[in-house]
């Protein structure tokens, strides 16, 4: 099946190489290992939204995370985002927005430490 099916508002990191060529592939084969962060609730997923996460990361790596749209950041840029966090993002009061933005932190760490790309699928 087609990666969105399977993951449909989710940020996701391969757990192996295995894993990474079918997601490189957009298409699932047989059960792969990821990390995965689910974005499903509406109201969770705008209030990343406005408070512009995904925008800046769009102006930082030159991609474009938006609703209804797949992007691929490579491992290489992983670190710059991890810095985008650490300096812009970690003042917020404890919230469901800190708290995906710690997941994500760890996730980004995780992918980089692995050399592996992160997968947005919104």
């Amino acid at each position: 099946m087609q990666l969105p099916h399977y993951y449909r508002r989710g940020i996701l990191s391969p757990r192996n190489k295995e894993a990474q060529l079918q997601l490189n592939a957009w298409f699932i084969q047989h059960p792969i290992l990821v990390d995965i962060i689910s974005l499903n609730d509406d109201a969770a997923f705008y209030s990343i939204w406005e408070l512009g996460v995904f925008r800046k990361i769009n102006s930082l790596c030159g991609c474009i995370i938006d609703d209804y749209e797949e992007e691929v950041i490579e491992p290489e840029k992983l670190n710059s985002i991890i810095s985008l966090i650490d300096n812009e993002f970690q003042n917020l009061a404890t919230s469901p927005v800190k708290q995906f933005l710690n997941a994500f932190r760890e996730l980004l760490i995780g992918a980089r430490d692995r050399t592996m790309p992160v997968y947005f699928i919104l």
